[in-house]
């Protein structure tokens, strides 16, 4: 019986109506241009200028500034690890 060669299998690179995911784009220019960012920081500043129990709180928080530099740090490396875990 003589030996056959596939010759009719082709490699391919994509799948013919194959959706690949989109890329992520910028983080930080694409989250400024995020129109429903903007109306809610501007609506947060009216309630903070317009009832002054809510300022009262916004100062206190702004005044311990160290607790949220520590629990910012805490998700980056809980990030980095979690991203270090997955390669």
């Amino acid at each position: 019986m003589p030996s056959k060669h596939d010759s009719d299998w082709e490699l391919v690179e994509e799948i013919p109506g194959e959706k690949k995911p989109n890329a992520k784009k910028g983080g930080f220019m694409s989250l400024l241009k995020n129109k429903t960012l903007w109306i809610g920081l501007i609506a947060g500043a009216a309630l903070v200028i317009a009832v002054p129990v809510l300022r009262v709180m916004l100062q206190n928080a702004l005044r311990a500034w160290w607790i949220w530099v520590g629990l910012a740090l805490y998700f980056i490396w809980a990030r980095l690890k979690k991203a270090g875990a997955t390669k």
